[in-house]
């Protein structure tokens, strides 16, 4: 298999743009943040002070899948490559056509391999089950080889559908069911109710109500919200119109005497739905309009999309468990030289435990496991919890920089974040 090597977006961007729309539409096992509308919109608003490194595979000329990595462009001397999308984005991975992901992933180690004086620590971050990347890493190699290490990472819970909106609500524990009608009544007698879907003519302002919605109920709690900066809100908002072009939007509002006061950002792809992240009145919190919009959202997404799994995406909230939400954990992928690779593998050592609390040299985590935390921790800036990777500066906590829809804050989606490593971009 072929390997070329990419150094300028454009050239990505001009060449091989429908070639990666193909892919990623093909393939089954991509989510919306492979798509191409994701990956072009994030580089665009967060590419600054990166540097690209994008590899093409070809097979006989056509091309079977795409390596998008990125490195920092500062002379840091540790040159650390990231997925591009790292930080934002709930899934990440390599993309290929059904039928050679194994060759790809097999062609993507052995193309680091060779240019592994270029590079000194590969850190794949959101790496879901089943992903490219994890493929063929249970094959023990017969000469020197690149080192890998598998962490276990974020909780995603994702929810079954059924084929009907009955047979769905019949799967449902009888509280949730009851209150999922009793709030859709009891909206439906206070006030004129309208459901929708954003589309061309309405998704400006929907995104705007959606924005203000979110920052309002976060801010309430003393929290910054995802949409805080302006840079956030231009990346949300270019990759919306693009992923409503390509069909993959599903911004829904729930509207009460013509004003929005619920809204779900949410895309689907396949037959799965994602949900990413949602806004509502906090001042009509007694009428639960989160559970009702998203009851709406999954009914649209059987009868509509013909979804079979409502997926929440990053983080362990309660809410998601009382709709039956069952867990899927993200896996961070971790690739050095070799084994001897001494500054690579203190750096991995480092950076693997997911969730720091105090500074200490070490400390022990669940069922004894050691857990290295830096001796240089600091504050986080969103919330004051310790950072192990504070000591870059004043930076957001690592559930943070990561861009987790954790119980931990609601800043987990602030697109500006430092990614989480000494030295790394």
């Amino acid at each position: 298999m072929d390997v070329q090597e990419i150094s300028r977006f454009e050239v990505l961007a001009g060449q091989y743009a429908p070639e990666w729309t193909r892919i990623a539409k093909d393939s089954s096992a991509a989510t919306v943040f492979q798509t191409w509308e994701w990956n072009c919109a994030w580089w665009q608003h967060h590419g600054a002070g990166k540097r690209l490194w994008a590899l093409v595979f070809r097979e006989n000329g056509i091309a079977v899948g795409f390596a998008a990595l990125f490195r920092s462009a500062l002379p840091t001397g540790f040159r650390t490559l990231r997925f591009v999308g790292n930080g934002g984005s709930d899934y990440l991975d390599i993309l290929a056509t059904p039928g050679s992901e194994a060759a790809v992933a097999f062609a993507f180690r052995e193309f680091l391999w060779e240019k592994r004086r270029q590079w000194d620590w590969i850190d794949l971050q959101q790496v879901r089950p089943g992903a490219v990347a994890l493929r063929g890493l249970e094959v023990a190699a017969s000469g020197p080889s690149i080192r890998a290490a598998v962490w276990t990472g974020e909780t995603c819970p994702y929810l079954p559908l059924a084929e009907t909106w009955d047979g769905f609500r019949a799967t449902l524990g009888k509280k949730l069911r009851q209150n999922v009608g009793y709030y859709a009544r009891a909206l439906e007698k206070q006030y004129l109710v309208d459901y929708r879907v954003a589309d061309a003519e309405t998704l400006e302002a929907d995104l705007d109500e959606f924005f203000e919605l979110h920052q309002r109920r976060w801010n309430q709690r003393w929290l910054p919200g995802a949409f805080a900066s302006r840079q956030a809100r231009r990346f949300h908002t270019e990759v919306a119109k693009e992923l409503l072009q390509s069909g993959n939007l599903r911004l829904h509002t729930l509207t009460l005497d013509g004003e929005v006061r619920a809204a779900l950002y949410c895309f689907q792809k396949g037959t799965t739905c994602y949900y990413y992240l949602g806004g509502f009145e906090p001042s009509m919190a007694r009428l639960s309009l989160g559970t009702v919009l998203t009851a709406h959202a999954m009914r649209h997404s059987i009868e509509q999309d013909s979804a079979t799994e409502f997926d929440f995406l990053r983080g362990n909230e309660g809410y998601k468990y009382r709709w039956g939400a069952l867990d899927r954990s993200n896996s961070r992928l971790s690739l050095t030289p070799s084994a001897e690779s001494g500054r690579a593998r203190g750096a991995c050592r480092r950076a693997a435990p997911e969730d720091l609390d105090a500074p200490s040299s070490r400390r022990r985590g669940k069922g004894g496991r050691k857990r290295w935390v830096s001796s240089s921790a600091r504050l986080c800036a969103f919330c004051f919890s310790w950072d192990l990777w504070g000591w870059l500066g004043t930076t957001p906590c690592k559930p943070h920089s990561s861009g987790a829809k954790s119980r931990h804050c609601a800043a987990s989606r602030a697109e500006s974040a430092s990614p989480p490593s000494g030295g790394g971009p």
